[in-house]
This record gives C-alpha cells, structure tokens and sequence, in this order.
C-alpha cells in the first residue's frame, strides 16, 4: 500500500466530506447501515479519521480504526472522540473472530497492488465480522476514469488491466499531490468477496444540484455492501 508522508496524512485530514467527490459514496455508505447504534464497527484504512467520524455520525457505540501508515494513525489520532480507537496493523487485524457488527474501507483498496492483496484483506475482514455483519466498500467506479470531479482525478486511460498502476491527483488547493493508485474492476471486487463467503450487491451513487461536476453524470464510487 502507499505510505503518505506527514505533510500528505495532514492534507488528507482536510479533505472533508460535504460538497466533495466523497459526499455520494459516504451517503450511499450512510444508507447501507443505518442506524448503528449499540454496535461495534471496524473502520478498515482508517486515514485520518473521517471514516470514524462517519461510524460515530451513524450511532456506532464503539470503532476500532485500523490502518498501515503510521503518519495516517498520528493524524487520525489528533481528533479521535471516546468511542473511537486507532491501532497500526501489519497483515492481520488483531481481533478474535467475530467480533465486528459491521465494517467500512473507504478508498482503501485502490492502493492495493496485487489481487492476493485484496484476498488477504477480504479475508480478514471476514474473519472478524459477527455472522450477518455488514462490509461496505468505497471505491472507484471504472467508468470514473478520465472524469472531471472536484476533488480528485485520473486521466484519461483505455484498455485499463486488473492490477495496473494508475496515477491519482488529490485537489487540494497548493497542497494537490499525486499518488499511484490500482485499477480493479467491479468483477474483481465481487469475485473475491464472493471467494470468502460474503453476499455481494452495489451501488453506483451520483449527486444533484449545483456546483457539481462529472459527479452530477458518472458516478465517481461504486459502493459495495458484503454480507457475511
């Protein structure tokens, strides 16, 4: 996975949710779970905290934030509340099975490189959700490429292949920077999910009103919900 810098973890901590690329994929998140109150949520690839946020938003009692990049963790940590706790992790998520009612990875898996990856992680995940816990995926939709959306880009690519390194641009202001990305289509997602046991369905969430723009036309996530 990508390791992000200091300065890169800090402008990710300013991203923001509203009337950004993420609103829709984060809403669609929002209506997949609905109220999470009493429940234990894994926030997989927690970055610098929004995803916690969004679990806390929805009534989660307790969130485990997990994540490979300690400069994301020092980040996250910074504005974490009382439900919420963050650990670095390697491979494996250390926690028992079953014991997450559900779990979030937001724009996670586009900085996995090799599809033994994403096995390993759907894997656990798996493991440690309770029977009839909840997945949710946020990532790209492959019709996002080559869009134009506020807050983050791809050029334009054809004959894109399962695996092949793609490079992001994250709009923020002077602070913008690129990172390499991976291109997986929807097939590999439900392939590999549907390998481990999970019930897979998705969605692919647009937006309405002003001031957007290919958010409006090609949705920029495909949002997945995997059942255990």
């Amino acid at each position: 996975m990508y390791t992000y810098s200091k300065d890169n973890a800090a402008t990710y901590s300013k991203l923001g949710i509203d009337g950004t690329t993420y609103e829709p994929g984060f809403n669609e998140a929002r209506n997949i779970f609905g109220d999470l109150s009493g429940k234990t949520a894994l926030d997989f690839g927690s970055g610098a905290g929004r995803t916690a946020q969004l679990l806390a938003s929805i009534g989660a009692e307790k969130i485990v934030g997990v994540d490979h990049n300690q400069s994301m963790i020092d980040q996250a940590t910074k504005t974490k509340g009382e439900k919420v706790e963050f650990i670095k992790i390697d491979e494996t998520i250390p926690f028992g099975a079953n014991t997450f009612d559900a779990a979030l990875s937001a724009h996670v898996f586009v900085e996995v490189s090799t599809i033994e990856e994403m096995r390993q992680i759907v894997t656990e995940v798996y493991r440690v959700l309770k029977p009839g816990g909840v997945f949710v995926i946020i990532t790209n939709n492959s019709e996002a490429i080559g869009q134009n959306y506020l807050s983050y880009g791809y050029k334009k690519e054809d004959n894109l292949k399962s695996g092949q390194k793609i490079v992001c641009t994250i709009k923020k202001g002077d602070k913008s920077f690129d990172i390499d990305d991976y291109y997986w289509s929807e097939e590999d997602y439900k392939r590999e999910l549907e390998k481990v046991g999970f019930t897979v369905s998705m969605t692919f969430p647009t937006v309405s009103g002003s001031g957007w723009l290919d958010e409006a036309k090609v949705a920029p996530h495909v949002v997945i919900k995997a059942v255990k």
